[in-house]
């Protein structure tokens, strides 16, 4: 038997011996689309349109303003492993999403619809009335080979029933199983689920609204007008309509806004003056006032890798401007800052406006440092106008042939551990960045954009056990090794993880899981929903809004109550962790009405055990809310 008297103090207590205070918490990039679905309305995560009659790419002219086909076509969407389609399979689990179920599909306009691929189309209805079109569209279960290929063919099209035949269709949707068919939810409930529980700290769009290669050529600039709208055919990139960019800037808002969390967005580098000061504007206006805004220029305009066009458009505009590289680099961060302040007002930059000049990891000395003394030279005190200096935190194992799956993870640690002091060559280590930026006394000192186990490149060498490793329990713990001792115990900042979801192949394991429906299959979803119990102690709370109660009685034995209240009907998730952050047991996990509930503790772990006496740990975490609280068990 142990005795405590205030729960709480120990949780101060295990909070602050665990993370610095200065810590930001845990933040994640977000894709498009996401394993397991973005949107409810999967159109709106696809836009790959081909001729039914002979598999061929449509062109530029036959699409509308808004990417609507305007001839018959067909769907294509192929979710396979990679690379299937090559009769080869990179992951050793050959792992596919589960796409079954009855689909509610609908358009403007009559065609004849068939699937060419696995599906079946049902059910196929027009209404005359209304110019609508609707079928079921069905999919099976996995079934080994070959799933996750999807076509549907639209045949005999007719925009309206004057038209001529092959004319097209619009405003195709097609709403995943477990939604009604007239639902107005935007994005799937595995999406929100994932990006709140944990609650992460910030979300970076970048992968989302597909900055990489979406400038225009230089000189010319990107208007306002030329950018995605939640109004278009899909949210990803239509190059056929011009619009190489992906999701639109108000769904950034939606879904920052439903899950209640910061949006790092970046800002392409050939926008116009306009183009930044109305989208300053749409945030100011829409953007939960609690909210902050993280601004990144671009992406990597340093990276001269396929795909980063950006960086050529970055180069030759310092040319003509007659700067160097890094000083545009430099320019354009700040410019950015003055033109979010001049929207947000006076005392907005480093509190509501949070801009992060980033470069290359090994570049602090090369880059980072000319850079700020440019601004030095041209602007003033950088810390005016940079809320903090960022890299990416990636680390990665060796992949020679026949390296063993614990050899690639001893390989991923000792990789991290030499990047965290680097007094000599490019004296670009962690602990030297975040000195440069107590130098600077940035308020948000340093961070990483990016960051997590890389094991992509293209390469096959090894590829199987690269993949194991991502999904052996030791990655998980490597995980927490690179984010707080190698970054926050050293003193850094916010740190993102590069990605939520991915495929598992050659070209990167970069998600936290391969399926967001199933985000635990893989170790470094719960390595990062422990870090974040852990940070959560000192997150934004609004208290106002939301109560959670003591626990009664505290201590306890056999059982206690833990009581809640909420302003609003919410989703909740309850869970129960040891004193050293492993969680034991969800209690919850589902919809509250609207007021005061209470749940039940027995004492025991998942499977039934009875938990031994000690100190533990309940989370209670909504949408919107985020809470850890301790409490004592005695036997």
């Amino acid at each position: 038997m142990i005795r405590f008297v205030n729960a709480s103090i120990l949780l101060l207590m295990i909070a602050a011996t665990t993370l610095p205070v200065n810590a930001a918490g845990l933040g994640v990039n977000i894709s498009l689309p996401e394993r397991g679905g973005t949107f409810v309305d999967v159109i709106k995560e696809n836009h790959r349109w081909l001729n039914p009659s002979d598999w061929s790419k449509l062109g530029e002219g036959d699409f509308d303003e808004r990417g609507w086909p305007m001839v018959d076509a067909m769907l294509l969407i192929d979710a396979r492993p990679v690379a299937e389609w090559a009769g080869q399979v990179d992951d050793p689990e050959a792992y596919r999403v589960d796409w079954s179920g009855l689909y509610a599909c609908s358009f403007q306009g009559k065609a004849s619809v068939q699937s060419s691929g696995q599906g079946a189309v049902r059910n196929l209805k027009y209404d005359a009335a209304s110019n609508t079109s609707t079928f079921d569209f069905d999919i099976p279960a996995p079934s080994g080979d070959g799933y996750g290929f999807f076509a549907i063919a639209f045949r005999q099209t007719q925009r309206t029933a004057s038209d001529a035949k092959g004319t097209g269709l619009t405003d195709f949707k097609m709403i995943r199983p477990g939604y009604a068919p007239d639902t107005d939810q935007v994005f799937t409930t595995a999406l929100i689920e994932a990006l709140t529980h944990p609650h992460f700290a910030a979300i970076r769009f970048m992968p989302f609204t597909r900055t990489n290669g979406a400038d225009a050529e230089y000189p010319e600039a990107t208007q306002w007008s030329e950018r995605k709208l939640p109004t278009d055919a899909s949210q990803v990139r239509i190059e056929e309509i011009g619009k190489r960019d992906g999701a639109a800037w108000e769904y950034v808002i939606e879904l920052a806004n439903i899950t209640h969390t910061d949006p790092w967005i970046n800002v392409p580098v050939s926008a116009s003056t306009d183009y930044v000061t109305q989208l300053a504007t749409l945030f100011k206006k829409n953007l939960d006032p609690d909210l902050n805004v993280y601004v990144e220029s671009s992406n990597e305009v340093w990276n001269t890798a396929p795909g980063f066009e950006q960086t050529e458009y970055s180069k030759q505009q310092a040319q003509a401007l007659g700067i160097g590289e890094r000083e545009n680099h430099a320019r354009r961060t700040v410019e950015l800052a003055q033109l979010f302040q001049s929207v947000y007002g006076e005392g907005s930059l480093n509190t509501k406006v949070r801009v992060i000049l980033c470069s290359h990891a090994p570049m602090l000395k090369w880059w980072v440092h000319p850079m700020i003394d440019y601004i030095k030279r041209t602007f003033g005190e950088p810390k005016k106008f940079i809320y903090a200096i960022a890299c990416q935190t990636y680390f990665s194992g060796g992949a020679d042939a026949g390296e063993s799956v614990e050899k690639i993870l001893s390989d991923c640690r000792d990789d991290i551990s030499k990047q965290m002091d680097e007094k000599s060559g490019n004296q670009a280590g962690r602990k030297q960045w975040i000195a440069y930026a107590a130098e600077l006394g940035l308020a948000g000192g340093f961070c990483s954009y990016e960051g997590g186990p890389d094991h992509g490149g293209g390469s096959t060498t090894n590829v199987a056990n690269r993949i194991l490793a991502e999904r052996d329990p030791e990655m998980a713990e490597v995980f927490k090794y690179n984010i707080n001792d190698a970054f926050w115990q050293l003193g850094g900042n916010l740190a993102m993880q590069f990605t939520l979801s991915s495929a598992y192949n050659r070209y990167g394991c970069w998600g936290l899981t391969d399926d967001i429906t199933k985000p635990d299959r893989n170790y470094k979803f719960q390595a990062a929903r422990d870090l974040i119990v852990v940070s959560s102690v000192q997150s934004r709370q609004r208290v106002s809004d939301f109560e959670l109660y003591a626990n009664y009685p505290n201590p306890f034995n056999p059982q206690t109550t833990i009581e809640f209240e909420l302003p609003h009907n919410d989703y909740v998730r309850l869970e129960i962790y040891n004193i050293n952050g492993k969680k034991i047991k969800t209690l919850i996990n589902r919809a509250f009405p609207a007021g005061r509930s209470r749940v039940k503790w027995d004492g025991t772990m998942q499977g039934g055990l009875p938990a031994p006496s000690g100190v533990y740990l309940y989370r209670l975490a909504t949408a919107s809310f985020d809470k850890t609280r301790a409490m004592v068990l005695l036997r």
